[in-house]
């Protein structure tokens, strides 16, 4: 592993709810105990059941978080793009990580050493108080995710997707980057694979999507939060 962070890298981290509020000093301190890993697509950063020895950042890249069933099936829990920290809250209940985590993508994370971090939160626990801000303010926007997602239908969660994922291109069209293949993101918003093919054809026939390759595109958005897919 090697040191390789960008200062726009720096940037995102220093915004991560889990640094936003740390002094720049103590900012500084925790780099001390970080390193960069680049993950080829497809390869395993771990297991479930690893003893959960760091945490990390994306600095480039899509992370799969997911659950395996004895038959072999993948449940995905997460993808975790660019500027998204996971693994943290496993670290501090010094336990075993919960779930598998593979590079959709080649990706290229900030890892935090465990141990190392604990023990510089340990030498002062003024250092605690901002991570447990940021944790708990974290958590509130989870759980109400989660209360949001759970009322849902599947056709809704997918809306919901689509107008969470889209920026601006260069033209100023909504576009909507695909972070893993269909069958992937079928299993992230609680679908199966078929029903999210007619879900898209079905937008698309009402006009609110545009499908272009692998390209999508928001073409009324008004529309699409009315999101009529019954």
């Amino acid at each position: 592993m090697s040191w390789n962070v960008s200062a726009q890298d720096l940037q995102g981290l220093r915004r991560c709810f889990l640094f936003a509020g740390l002094e720049d000093e103590q900012f500084q301190e925790v780099l001390n105990h970080a390193s960069t890993v680049d993950l080829p697509q497809g390869h395993i950063l771990f297991n479930q059941g690893d003893p959960a020895n760091a945490f990390y950042w994306v600095a480039e890249g899509v992370i799969r978080l997911y659950r395996a069933s004895p038959q072999g099936d993948e449940k995905v829990i997460e993808l975790a793009g660019t500027n998204r920290l996971f693994a943290e809250a496993v670290l501090f209940m010094g336990g075993l990580y919960p779930v598998n985590a593979a590079a959709q993508v080649h990706a290229r994370l900030v890892a935090f050493d465990g141990r190392t971090f604990k023990e510089w939160l340990a030498r002062d626990a003024r250092r605690c108080f901002p991570l447990l801000a940021g944790m708990s303010s974290r958590l509130h926007k989870l759980v109400n995710e989660i209360d949001r997602l759970t009322l849902m239908k599947g056709s809704d969660r997918l809306l919901q997707y689509l107008l969470d994922h889209s920026d601006p291109d260069e033209t100023g069209r909504q576009k909507v980057e695909w972070e893993a293949p269909k069958q992937v993101i079928a299993s992230r918003i609680g679908v199966k694979p078929e029903t999210l093919s007619r879900l898209l054809h079905k937008l698309g026939d009402q006009g609110c999507i545009e499908l272009d390759g692998n390209a999508l595109y928001i073409k009324d958005t008004a529309r699409l939060v009315q999101g009529n897919l019954d």
